[in-house]
């Protein structure tokens, strides 16, 4: 029997009987018990396991075990699969200083194919573009590069395809501030694909995506990172990824005690099924609609659909609303945030760029309202860039604040 195999079976066996003995389990497995001891000792790496003298026992789950007992039992019984590149300088093995200002991202990885046009096209309007270029995107790799510019503790997880594309992907990732990476691969799907169209005249954009191997995540995958996600201070997700595997990551997040943040998009109905779970929810305007059912039209509209959503169980709602900025509600009051000023060349990435800032920000210990505001100036600075990873740097956000704060105060000229 191969090490997996014993392992797993070691972990049914826990399942059933609560905890083992190193004698009996070198019986039943055929094994010296100086392999079932080192099996043991791998075992308890993780948070789930204990040893006792003699042998090895199941660890109690959280005061609210009986929302998640059925996936807690399930996550032990599918065991742990190979395939996991760590990066060279990834932080993993810290684990007691992780948990302080961690941030953990579960996210997407796509090549971006990307148009510069004049205008954005019609139905069936065939037009010339005056340059295309390609950029690493996907919405959790754009959030992971944008929170590693204020966080020295991220770790993102993507499932990439076998394919050309994946072996650029890590070394384009592994060059960037990200600290730690989790690099699946898929054999039979292709890497994420995104085709943007970039207006020339206004920034705005038109994106399509092939999720690929974004789409083919499971419960194993996420057990390979159970340690981190039990232990981060922010865990951050999308839903490019395929959505029973993104709430049950968010489901073993939550066993953990993380801040859970979620940017909905792309928009999804089964959202509303784990709203109770998310601690701050970032939709834009077009989710936010879709998720409160409130047509937004101006900000006591957008009011009135953070309300419907905190109602629905998010503690905390930040509607973004473009050049008007931002909406905060966190169950008692309403926080607006207008936005900053900014010369937009491409609004790809905007989003991606205000929630990982958020997250980073929020994972260094500040309160949502400081985080927003940090998150609004790292965002108006993202938009002057090209390319929706290209993310701004921390010394920028501080200027721009700055000028905003000279804008707001400087006396009148006479």
């Amino acid at each position: 029997m191969k090490k997996q195999e014993r392992q797993k079976a070691i972990r049914i066996k826990l399942i059933t009987d609560k905890k083992a003995y190193v004698s009996e389990l070198a019986k039943e497995l055929s094994v010296t018990t100086r392999t079932i001891r080192n099996d043991l000792n791998e075992l308890c790496q993780s948070t789930l396991f204990s040893l006792f003298h003699g042998g090895v026992q199941l660890k109690n789950t959280p005061d609210d075990e009986s929302l998640f007992e059925q996936s807690f039992t399930e996550t032990i019984l599918n065991g742990f699969k190979s395939g996991k590149d760590i990066a060279p300088n990834s932080n993993r093995t810290t684990q007691n200083s992780y948990i302080n200002e961690s941030v953990y991202i579960l996210g997407s990885f796509n090549v971006d194919i990307v148009s510069e046009i004049t205008a954005l096209p019609q139905i069936g309007q065939t037009i010339r573009a005056s340059a295309t270029h390609f950029y690493a995107g996907g919405k959790g790799t754009n959030q992971a590069i944008a929170a590693a510019k204020i966080n020295n503790n991220v770790h993102l997880t993507v499932k990439l395809g076998s394919d050309e594309f994946s072996k650029k992907a890590k070394r384009y990732l592994t060059k960037t501030e990200i600290s730690s990476f989790s690099f699946l691969i898929n054999e039979m799907s292709p890497t994420g694909i995104a085709i943007v169209w970039v207006s020339d005249a206004t920034g705005d954009n038109m994106i399509s995506v092939t999720l690929g191997a974004n789409e083919t995540f499971t419960e194993e995958d996420i057990l390979l990172d159970i340690d981190i996600i039990r232990n981060c201070r922010v865990f951050l997700t999308q839903l490019e990824n395929n959505f029973p595997i993104t709430r049950y990551a968010i489901m073993q997040a939550k066993l953990g005690k993380a801040i859970v943040v979620l940017n909905p998009a792309p928009y999804v109905p089964e959202i509303k099924e784990i709203l109770h779970l998310i601690d701050i929810i970032t939709p834009n305007k077009i989710e936010a609609e879709a998720l409160s059912g409130v047509v937004i039209d101006d900000i006591n509209s957008a009011k009135n659909a953070a309300k419907s959503i905190h109602i629905q169980g998010a503690k905390s709602v930040i509607i973004t609303l473009g050049n008007q900025g931002c909406l905060i509600f966190d169950g008692k009051v309403y926080t607006h945030i207008p936005a900053y000023k900014s010369a937009v060349v491409d609004t790809s990435g905007a989003a991606d760029a205000f929630t990982g800032a958020l997250a980073a920000y929020i994972a260094n210990g500040k309160e949502l309202v400081n985080a927003a505001q940090y998150a609004s100036a790292f965002a108006s600075l993202k938009v002057e860039r090209k390319g929706a990873s290209n993310m701004p740097s921390n010394s920028l956000v501080y200027h721009r604040k700055q000028q905003l704060f000279r804008e707001l105060f400087s006396p009148l000229s006479l």
